[in-house]
């Protein structure tokens, strides 16, 4: 569904991504590890057309992605939520969700896909009235996941999902990462929460200083001690 061949991504002068190739099947779970600085955000900035494609490919479903803008990514269905979990502060939580919905891709579904969300977390049902600056980090996560599903995404690509937040809410936020999976939309994971990424991941990618290191399924990295060792801090 996703595929990416021989990436490199710049800023100016400084190169941060050397030849990076990986891949998202359909209906899979798909996480990229690696340090501090590996250049994972950077290579999702690129896919989405936030930074420039130096060099390589970048194809969902067969078409090719380099030079398209950013909104029509978003329209072709691939969308990303930041590691900022990015919310209308000022607005309500129904008034964000609704956003997420701009698309035509998306406007004609909008009931459907409201009531999937509100299914998915029922806890934004309690909170549809009250303004999204006002919400805990755990239901900025939710609202964050749920705009993003109001848009109908194919492929959807999170960054830092556990970030700052309490390890019962990192654990629900996984549990609703895999029932995305399981309802027919693919996911790409940034996470530097290796053993919970690991756990619901098909297939894992190291990155490390811009260079993809080493790739196989969940169970493979998790019992190579050299990966463990040097990348996954396991």
């Amino acid at each position: 569904m996703l595929r990416v061949e021989g990436l490199e991504v710049a800023y100016g002068d400084l190169q941060v991504v050397w030849g990076a190739s990986f891949e998202v099947p359909g209906e899979s779970i798909v996480t990229i590890l690696g340090p501090n600085g590996a250049g994972k955000t950077t290579t999702l900035l690129a896919l989405m057309g936030l930074l420039p494609v130096v060099a390589g490919s970048v194809t969902f479903n067969g078409v090719s992605l380099v030079g398209v803008p950013t909104h029509q990514i978003v329209e072709r269905g691939l969308v990303l939520i930041p590691e900022e979990r990015a919310a209308f502060a000022t607005l309500t939580v129904e008034e964000n969700l609704d956003l997420g919905a701009y698309t035509p891709r998306a406007r004609h579904s909008r009931e459907q896909k409201m009531s999937e969300v509100l299914e998915l977390f029922p806890r934004l049902a309690e909170r549809m009235r009250q303004r999204a600056g006002t919400l805990s980090g755990g239901e900025r996560q939710m609202l964050a996941i749920g705009k993003a599903l109001m848009a109908r995404p194919e492929v959807l690509i999170l960054d830092e999902p556990s970030l700052g937040l309490a390890p019962i809410i990192v654990e629900h936020t996984f549990e609703a990462i895999e029932k995305v999976r399981d309802r027919g939309v693919s996911v790409l994971l940034v996470e530097q929460h290796v053993e919970m990424a690991l756990q619901i991941a098909d297939h894992a990618y190291v990155l490390d200083m811009g260079s993809i290191v080493a790739d196989g399924t969940s169970s493979e990295l998790s019992a190579d001690a050299r990966v463990q060792d040097a990348y996954l801090s396991l």
